[in-house]
């Protein structure tokens, strides 16, 4: 039996979401930025199947239902109380699908929750919903409490007595949408067969530090491993060590009466009863020593000093890095979760879940790979009894090395979250362009480690002088008042020839991005020219999306709008002023905007100075569409000196930017 989807509503910034989640041997990636319902939707999860109604507050109903909670209120303060004008109260719903097969097992947890006898059927549905219970009550509990607390309104009178109105009801659901409740009295016995959820969060505090009294995690950990390995796998090794502990401790108990009798004779002078005998003996076992005592260490490695043979040492576990106590705390945690799943008493639940929250915590992007990898095939993950992992992550190793099929993308808008599979993005390209362009897309962002799924906004460049420049161009729009350093940007950089490419990619993601391109003016026999001589561009995003025209005086003629799409933008070479010459490349529009600054400040460009060396700036002007520029030089040089502005067009299209909702 595999979980196939979760669908989620009402629940903090998720008001309607399904997720789609892996059933093979890859496990579900879950991306977007900060406070984009990632670990709501996990948390969602455990709190459901918990049962434990103060796993919920009232700040967790999602913003769109406050009219309900509002128009409840003016209900019951207008007197409609013990009518049938009371308007509903908002529910949380959370949805499980389940997919299983024609075993035993499956088939005995299926029965629960089948709705027909559907033989061509293979899937359940399993609702929980927390709903209110006695609105009359609350309604009048309600305007008692406002009467006494005029301004405090029905989710402040919620927030502490949100578990005396409000419950649990579970419910089968058929295909159809038609429910049917789920008895109270067999709701624990059911989810202990369906489905166990663990959870690894991102705070793992992995502290080992000499001298604390307390096991740390890691140790626990270790006597998880030490209970199941000898007690549960291995019971005869399990009883040579407890007998050898036993022994010991029978020879700590002679030694303790030897270091004790003093302080038993000085009880006596005190008047300490003859009887009882005060007696005291060592109790050992293997587990307490395990559970209380077992610290991780490493050894170092061997030097040989002076030409004296290396002496093997081994340091305490708070002397390794924290990559590697992260990475050992969590291979430990997830074989404890298998372990702890496998040795149940009775029937073993058919699905286990395996949350994973941030795994790249103080891991390098290569630990961050293997991890993932490791991680699916220790879970034993696409086989029968295997756990399903769901990692949550910020890390754009990780989802490369995913790829795109199991990422799902969680993007906040406003006071919602929306929640898009990539895996439908994919079946939704029909066409051999389209799957041509998703298979670029996910290649190149493999390749890049594209951080595209973590920007609040995008910026599309041509090359490396656009990405070496952009960082100082947004110092100065700035200064400027054009503030885009408080958002998170993601700089893709992929040239003209490849930027429409990611036109629906973009669109899918529904992330406002500039896309910074070139005219690439060329003449009628279709070489490149100066903008002034040309005819027609060769840039195919300007030809191809945006303003979708090839003709270069119509390009030039296109308004703001025209090279808009959405919360997309493409922005091109224009004159810094009427009149004022138009540039093809960024270099020679840089040229334009800055023509005396560079004669004036060509010494000090010690790479490229020597392309300014003109007496005015009309000659810099008039020669610039024929320099030739070291590019990477040109832009190292810029960054090395201050006093330069930026081209109008890149200007303009920053603070278009900057005007958008990320």
């Amino acid at each position: 039996m595999k979980l196939q989807t979760i669908c989620l509503r009402n629940y903090r910034l998720i008001e309607n979401a399904e997720i789609h989640l892996e059933t093979g041997t890859q496990a579900t990636i879950l991306v977007g930025p900060n406070n984009s319902g990632k670990t709501s939707l996990v948390e969602s999860v455990a709190a459901f199947l918990s049962g434990n109604i103060r796993s919920f507050a009232i700040s967790d109903f999602s913003i769109r239902t406050q009219p309900a909670f509002t128009a409840f209120q003016k209900a019951a303060l207008s007197g409609q109380i013990g009518t049938s004008s009371l308007p509903p109260l908002p529910s949380l719903q959370l949805d499980l699908n389940f997919a299983y097969d024609d075993s035993a097992e499956d088939l005995v947890v299926a029965d629960s929750l089948l709705m027909d006898l559907d033989e061509t059927s293979s899937e359940v549905r399993f609702r929980i919903e927390l709903q209110s219970i006695i609105a009359d009550e609350l309604a009048f509990a309600f305007k008692a409490f406002h009467e006494k607390y005029p301004k405090r309104d029905l989710r402040d009178f919620l927030a502490t007595k949100l578990a005396q109105y409000y419950d649990f009801r579970y419910f089968k659901v058929a295909k159809d949408g038609a429910v049917q409740s789920i008895p109270s009295d067999k709701v624990a016995s059911l989810i202990e067969r369906l489905i166990r959820v663990d959870f690894l969060p991102a705070q793992r505090h992995m502290e080992d530090q000499e001298g604390t009294r307390q096991a740390t995690k890691l140790s626990r950990l270790l006597n998880i491993h030490y209970e199941h390995r000898y007690k549960s796998t291995q019971p005869d090794s399990y009883e040579e060590l407890e007998t050898a502990v036993r022994e010991q401790a029978e020879e700590l108990t002679i030694k303790y009466g030897a270091a004790f009798a003093e302080l038993k004779q000085a009880l006596q002078t005190f008047g300490y009863p003859e009887t009882p005998n005060l007696s005291i003996r060592a109790e050992l076992s293997a587990s307490a020593i395990f559970k209380d005592n077992t610290r991780v260490f490493y050894a170092a490695e061997l030097e040989p000093i002076g030409g004296a043979e290396a002496v093997p040492y081994e340091l305490p576990e708070r002397y390794n890095g924290l990559g590697f106590k992260n990475l050992i705390y969590m291979v430990l945690q997830l074989k404890a979760f298998r372990d702890e799943a496998q040795s149940l008493d009775g029937p073993r639940p058919r699905v286990h879940l395996v949350v994973v929250e941030e795994p790249e915590a103080h891991l390098h992007p290569q630990m961050q790979t293997v991890f993932l990898n490791k991680a699916q095939s220790f879970l034993e993950a696409g086989t029968p009894g295997g756990a399903q992992l769901i990692i949550t992550t910020h890390s754009s190793h990780i989802a490369a090395t995913s790829g795109l099929t199991p990422v799902r993308y969680f993007r906040r808008k406003g006071s919602r979250a929306t929640v898009k599979d990539l895996m439908t993005f994919k079946d939704s390209r029909s066409s051999e362009d389209q799957k041509k362009a998703y298979d670029f897309v996910a290649q190149y962002l493999t390749i890049t480690r594209c951080d595209l799924f973590f920007c609040d906004k995008a910026i599309l460049i041509e090359g490396a002088v656009e990405r070496l420049l952009l960082p100082p161009m947004l110092l100065l729009a700035e200064k400027a008042g054009i503030d885009l350093t408080q958002a998170y940007l993601s700089v893709v950089e992929v040239g003209g020839a490849y930027a429409h490419i990611f036109r629906e990619f973009l669109q899918f993601l529904d992330v406002p991005a500039l896309v910074i391109t070139d005219l690439d003016s060329i003449d009628s026999s279709r070489k490149k020219c100066p903008v002034s001589q040309g005819v027609s561009t060769s840039n195919a995003t300007l030809k191809a999306w945006l303003p979708g025209q090839s003709v270069l005086g119509d390009i030039r003629a296109a308004q703001p709008d025209d090279c808009t799409d959405g919360s997309i933008r493409v922005v091109f070479q224009v004159p810094e002023a009427d009149g004022r010459p138009c540039g093809r490349s960024f270099e020679e529009a840089f040229c334009y905007a800055n023509s005396e600054w560079l004669i004036a400040n060509n010494r000090a460009l010690l790479g490229t100075g020597d392309l300014f060396n003109y007496a005015t700036a009309g000659d810099l002007e008039a020669a610039a569409y024929s320099i030739s520029f070291p590019k990477v030089d040109f832009a190292i040089d810029l960054i090395l000196n201050n006093g330069w502005k930026t081209p109008l067009y890149i200007s303009n299209g920053l603070k278009w930017l900057s005007e958008q909702r990320g």
